[in-house]
């Protein structure tokens, strides 16, 4: 155990330990059984126990997450390797799990991930281009939270043009609901914190015609936060799509009331007034 884990409160310390035996598949419930009679059945059953095991024990990192925030970025380097290594799993489940892990992780530790940003990246990046549509969604929403909550700019801005080109497709084929939604979402979050850097002009049509999002809900805050954004900076980009927006917009902020939190909704409500004042 690392001297990390070792500072940590006790609770968290042993819950670290054992998240991490679990991972490692070390713990004493993994341990093979003798004198099994039914060999194959056995085995089949064992193997769906442990992955249970696993999901379950990345679903307590999740929550540690959430609970520690700005915390858990220390707490993440002990856990970081054994997710990554399923993340790169022959297993289109275990992949896309590692991958929803990290992305979560991300989005509750903000600003320190920024120590790990570069090797999160090599491997978002890469299972963007994965061949199951629930591993490239879960990496397209946790590579949008890595440009928006990491202060490695360096790094962050170096891959904003390969993202942008694993995107690009996703963006103008018809793809599973939710792809599409994250695919969008994080588009948003890197115009967002860096609008110079994205071709707005070819990038925001094809983002607009995605709208309303379908299934993602939660995507909805970065999408027409960011959207909000470019207006209040004049962007004319933005401010030419504004017909093909109104629609959107009245969608959104009709039924059901679940696509938009709160403070998205007054932000978006406050903008239509703004436009409807302003059209000629």
């Amino acid at each position: 155990m690392t001297s990390v884990a070792a500072e940590a409160a006790p609770p968290v310390q042993q819950i670290t330990e054992i998240v991490l035996q679990i991972l490692q598949k070390k713990h004493v419930c993994q341990q093979d059984m003798d004198g099994e009679d039914d060999v194959d059945d056995f085995d089949a059953e064992s193997s769906e126990y442990d992955w249970l095991l696993i999901e379950t024990a990345m679903e307590v990192i999740t929550c540690l997450a959430a609970a520690l925030g700005p915390s858990f970025g220390e707490l993440w380097q002990i856990f970081e390797k054994p997710v990554l290594k399923y993340s790169s799993s022959q297993e289109k489940l275990e992949r896309s799990t590692a991958v929803g892990t990290i992305a979560e992780c991300i989005g509750n530790m903000g600003a320190s991930v920024t120590p790990g940003t570069a090797s999160l990246m090599k491997i978002l990046l890469k299972r963007l281009g994965d061949e199951d549509p629930e591993v490239k969604s879960n990496a397209a929403y946790g590579t949008g939270l890595l440009c928006e909550k990491s202060n490695d700019e360096k790094e962050v801005l170096s891959n904003y043009n390969v993202i942008l080109g694993k995107l690009a497709p996703l963006l103008h084929e018809q793809q599973e609901a939710r792809l599409l939604d994250n695919s969008a979402g994080c588009v948003a979050r890197m115009i967002q914190r860096h609008p110079s850097r994205v071709p707005l002009e070819d990038v925001l049509p094809a983002l607009v015609q995605l709208l309303p999002l379908r299934e993602d809900y939660e995507e909805n805050t970065a999408v027409f936060s960011m959207i909000v954004a470019l207006y209040q900076a004049n962007n004319p980009v933005v401010q030419g799509l504004t017909a093909q927006l109104m629609p959107t917009f009245e969608k959104v902020l009709g039924p059901p009331e679940e696509q938009l939190i709160e403070e998205t909704r007054v932000k978006v409500v406050q903008l239509v007034q703004y436009l409807q004042s302003h059209s000629t």
